[in-house]
């Protein structure tokens, strides 16, 4: 299983949710080989693998090198995927996964790529992240991506210090404290509907 990491703006929240997938992955059946791919140039997965102090549960590579054996990949692509380099990841991936916050201008940004989505909706869905408390803005965004017939997870990601607390120890925010177990719930329910919908688990 091949899932691509996409967004249409810069701070939605990719490389976090590569890293909390690939977690939820491998964590899931400990002889699981994940793969993290990291595609973009600015090394952000491979720097925060290198700064871990802790055995992670899945490798961490470089996107342009010569993969290991692997059950699930997750690749980490560049920020600011053009819409032409957005059809060839849905062609290749299994499942192409697009973070984007619940403000407007990131849900306009990610709205304007309907016409290359709509063809593919087996082969995406929308994930909404940066989430405040409660359900207001979470449900205004799903309903704006719906009524384009748009496709989105049920539930996203909140906006929460510990996953950047848990950045500055490198590791996944489940292995930080209690908040960050509570946090990578949301995740693994992301992760529960990717086995799903996308492979037989």
């Amino acid at each position: 299983m091949i899932i691509t990491l996409a967004s249409f703006k810069g701070g939605v929240g990719k490389t976090t949710t590569a890293i909390h997938l690939c977690q939820y992955f491998a964590t899931r059946k400990p002889k699981r080989k994940v793969v993290l791919a990291d595609g973009d140039p600015n090394r952000t997965a491979i720097d925060w693998a290198e700064s871990s102090q802790f055995d992670l549960p899945f490798v961490v590579t470089d996107a342009s090198t010569a993969l290991p054996n692997y059950d699930v990949l997750i690749v980490d692509t560049p920020a600011r995927t053009e819409p032409e380099d957005l059809s060839d990841l849905i062609e290749t991936s299994t499942l192409v996964v697009i973070p984007t916050k619940v403000d407007i201008f990131d849900v306009r940004a990610t709205l304007a790529l309907g016409d290359t989505l709509r063809p593919y909706p087996a082969k995406y869905r929308i994930l909404l992240t940066g989430l405040p408390r409660g359900k207001r803005l979470y449900n205004a965004a799903k309903q704006l991506f719906d009524d384009q017939g748009l496709k989105c997870f049920e539930g996203g990601i909140q906006q929460l210090a510990v996953y950047r607390d848990a950045a500055y120890e490198g590791i996944p925010v489940s292995r930080y404290n209690e908040a960050g177990k509570k946090a990578m719930a949301e995740y693994e329910n992301i992760g529960s509907q990717i086995l799903k919908g996308w492979s037989h688990g």
